[in-house]
C-alpha cells in the first residue's frame, strides 16, 4: 500500500466505498460519484499492484470471478440488459491510476449508446487488413514464450494455512498406513478369481464321479 495511491488511500478505510463484493485479496466496488453507467463497478486488488499483469494466475482467477459475480449481481438485481467489461493496462490503454483496476459496465437497451461494443473506439485501419501484416503479428507474438514464474510462498507456521497443510499430510499418512495393513492380512487369501476357479474344479470333478479332499 502507498500513500500516494487514490486507490490505496481509499481502502484505508473501506468503510467509505460503496463495496458491492469482496475475495481474500479483491473489492468490487461501485464508481462512485460519477459512474458511467447504472451499477459502474471497479474490481480492484487489496494490495498495491500496479497492472493486471503483474496478477498471478491464482489472483487473475480470483479477479475474475468476482468480475462474475458483480455481472450477475447487475443483471438480476438491476435488470441490466447486457454487461461489457475492460481492463485497461497502462497509459496508452487507458489506465488512469498505478493501481490494476477491471471495470464493470452493465449496459442497458434504452442508453444512447445501447448496442455499441467497446471495441468501437478502434476504427477499422486498411494498412493492417493485409496477409503480410498477419503474418508478421503472428509471428511476433508467436516469439513470446509466456511462462507465469509464480514463487511458492510456504506459509508460516502459526498460520491457518499451514495447519490445514500439515492436517492433510497427517490424514494421508494414516489412510496410506491402514491401506498398507489391509494389502498385509489379505495377501495370503484367494483372490475371488482363484475361489470360483476351485468351486468350478470341484463341481466338475464331483460330476465325473471322482472324489477329492479339499484344503
Amino acid at each position: 500500500m502507498t500513500d500516494q495511491c487514490p486507490f490505496c488511500q481509499l481502502m484505508q478505510q473501506p468503510e467509505q466505498l460503496q463495496i458491492v463484493g469482496e475475495t481474500e485479496n479483491f473489492y468490487a466496488w461501485l464508481e462512485y460519484p460519477q459512474p458511467r453507467a447504472k451499477g459502474h463497478a471497479n474490481i480492484v486488488p487489496k494490495e498495491h499492484t500496479e497492472s493486471v499483469l503483474d496478477f498471478s494466475p491464482e489472483e487473475y482467477s480470483e479477479a475474475m470471478t468476482l468480475v462474475r459475480e458483480t455481472m450477475e449481481k447487475a443483471v438480476k438485481g438491476l435488470d441490466a440488459d447486457g454487461i461489457s467489461v475492460t481492463m485497461n493496462i497502462k497509459e496508452a490503454a487507458g489506465q488512469m491510476l498505478p493501481h490494476a483496476y477491471i471495470q464493470v459496465f452493465p449496459r442497458y437497451e434504452d442508453a444512447e449508446a445501447a448496442g455499441t461494443p467497446t471495441g468501437a473506439i478502434f476504427p477499422h485501419n486498411e494498412e493492417l487488413q493485409s496477409q503480410e501484416v498477419f503474418q508478421e503479428v503472428q509471428k511476433g507474438m508467436d516469439s513470446v514464450d509466456v511462462n507465469f514464474e509464480v514463487e511458492k510462498v510456504e506459509p508460516h507456521p502459526d498460520s491457518q494455512k499451514f495447519k490445514e497443510s500439515e492436517s492433510k499430510q497427517e490424514n494421508s499418512a494414516e489412510k496410506n498406513e491402514s491401506s498398507s495393513e489391509r494389502s498385509q492380512q489379505n495377501s495370503g487369501r484367494p483372490t475371488l478369481d482363484e475361489e470360483q476357479n476351485s468351486r468350478d474344479k470341484e463341481i466338475d470333478l464331483t460330476k465325473r464321479g471322482e472324489s477329492i479332499q479339499w484344503q
